[in-house]
């Protein structure tokens, strides 16, 4: 059976999605619709199509999480940013490039904490530097306490 909006719509549109069934239930099929829902005016909408095309497993996956993160609303580039955890390690650390120097602290911030999964000596050395140079003090001691607990890891 073809996989159409009006699918993805259905999974989606509950206050809190099933993820784990949707990514299941839709597959890869769904992610050039997770695209057009990110790229729609709907924002609540556009933000968990954003994470659930985190979740599945295709090569166009990241497509709608950098679309996302490329986003004028701030509320989807945040989404992008929780997403970097469940990309996979080249896609992540290029979502946390394109969103460490993003103008809403928040952002910044969430997209530090979402890169505590990775061991990458490449990532804690983007997060030592937003940790010496962000504006903002809260952002700096996520970015220290995120590569702490990255370097815990690789011990």
């Amino acid at each position: 059976m073809a996989i159409t909006m009006k699918d993805v719509r259905a999974w989606l549109d509950a206050d809190e999605p099933d993820y784990a069934g949707a990514k299941q239930a839709l597959g890869t099929a769904a992610v050039p619709f997770l695209l057009q829902l990110v790229q729609g005016g709907d924002l609540a909408l556009a933000s968990k199509a954003t994470y659930l095309a985190s979740m599945i497993q295709s090569a166009q996956s990241p497509a709608v999480v950098h679309a996302a993160a490329q986003s004028r609303e701030a509320i989807l580039r945040v989404a992008a940013a929780s997403c970097i955890r469940n990309l996979p390690l080249v896609q992540a650390e290029k979502v946390l490039d394109s969103l460490k120097g993003d103008p809403d602290a928040g952002v910044r911030k969430v997209a530090v904490k979402s890169a505590t999964r990775f061991t990458s000596a490449r990532v804690a050395a983007k997060l030592e530097l937003m940790a010496q140079s962000d504006p903002e003090p809260f952002v700096r001691e996520q970015a220290i306490s995120t590569v702490k607990e990255i370097r815990a890891k690789v011990r």
